[in-house]
């Protein structure tokens, strides 16, 4: 079996917080959000042996206690299935950083006990599709044969369909929205995201990230411009989502994460 890979961090305190990870970075993804950092992984293939990318978790599995799968979209590919079970024969724990667009392969990792966190992005309010859309760039990219086989109607059935699926498992669950001024991040975006997460959550536990976007590497150009919301901005959203939910952070470059 072949991975579409894009690179490994072998040892990351970043991608899971409070634990040292190795981090490996899939390419591909179903979305074009404009405001990707990671946007040289969507595209181009660059296949690697499965065993290539065991070798590399075997390398770090001394200094760390987690994987990371990450991308791009890790989920796009059936190799994290198989990249998952080796993680757990070695004894280590394992994160997925998703869109949500693979509800399928969620429920696998869960049915097959193979994923100990997911990291779930909402985009955009969940009852907005038009907004949703333009956060994953749909409009712009629709017209891409190997992009966007969903609407954005589909696109928030299949999130909702992640989440419910890691609510009900009982794994630990990160949701997080990244912020970018002038695209999405309004005091009512984010009541509106955090109100959905209250409703139809069941986990208490469940922890909420708002993440500073950095324009400035964006994909789409014309963002790259855009000033960045600052941390004290953040962090009135965060006690808009505080009123909401019991577990919020705020995650910027000034200061890393932070309780709300």
């Amino acid at each position: 079996m072949k991975v579409n890979y894009a690179g490994t961090v072998p040892i990351s305190t970043l991608d899971w917080t409070g634990k040292a990870a190795i981090t490996i970075f899939f390419r591909g993804c179903p979305l074009r959000c404009p405001y990707c950092q990671n946007h040289p992984y969507l595209e181009r293939s660059s296949l690697v042996e499965l065993d290539f990318v065991k070798e590399e978790i075997k390398t770090s599995k001394p200094f760390v206690s987690t994987v990371v799968f990450s991308g791009g979209e890790p989920l796009m590919q059936e190799a994290v299935i198989p990249l998952a079970e080796f993680a757990k024969s070695l004894g280590l724990l394992v994160g997925i950083h998703t869109n949500g667009c693979y509800p399928e392969r969620v429920n696998e990792l869960v049915e097959r006990k193979l994923v100990d966190k997911l990291f779930i992005d909402i985009k955009a309010p969940l009852d907005d599709p038009e907004l949703y859309g333009k956060v994953a760039g749909w409009k712009e990219y629709k017209g891409a044969s190997s992009v966007f086989k969903k609407t954005p109607e589909e696109i928030i059935v299949a999130v909702a369909k992640t989440i419910e699926t890691a609510d009900a498992s009982g794994v630990e669950l990160e949701l997080r929205t990244t912020v970018i001024r002038g695209l999405i991040g309004s005091e009512e975006d984010i009541a509106s995201v955090v109100a959905w997460i209250s409703k139809n959550v069941k986990n208490r536990e469940v922890t909420y990230v708002l993440q500073q976007g950095i324009p400035e590497h964006s994909l789409q150009e014309d963002l790259r411009k855009i000033r960045v919301l600052e941390r004290e901005e953040l962090l009135k959203l965060g006690e808009i989502a505080k009123g909401f939910l019991g577990k919020v952070r705020i995650r910027t470059k000034e200061e890393g994460e932070e309780i709300v």
